[in-house]
């Protein structure tokens, strides 16, 4: 499970975590790949059905280093099939990442081939 691989634990619309070595570079930075994860999670749990990530963009603003994270989505449009969001990520009241998101509504039953 994402919260117990990445320990992330999240609730509708926003995503918490406590950064460590495990997700810094070498310049002791979290890697863009681990902030875009927050983001997608948190904009993801605000979902009310089953759906996957059509796109998903992330501009960083500043670096975030070890210690706790929290990011914040939003739904912007609730379609039939596509759900629009944006995000924001912050690290002690500083603005980290922004970014948005649009997720793909499964029907119920609908598989995605492995």
């Amino acid at each position: 499970m994402l919260e117990d691989t990445l320990k992330i634990k999240f609730d509708k619309g926003i995503a918490e975590t406590e950064c460590d070595d495990s997700v810094t570079n070498v310049l002791g930075i979290v890697h863009g790949g681990f902030i875009a994860a927050l983001l997608d999670t948190a904009m993801g749990s605000l979902l009310e059905k089953k759906a996957v990530t059509v796109n998903l963009n992330v501009e960083f603003i500043e670096p975030a280093f070890k210690g706790k994270l929290r990011a914040e989505g939003k739904v912007v449009r609730y379609g039939n099939d596509l759900v629009f969001t944006e995000g924001k990520v912050y690290q002690q009241n500083r603005l980290v990442a922004r970014g948005s998101a649009i997720y793909f509504l499964l029907k119920e039953g609908q598989l995605i081939q492995k």
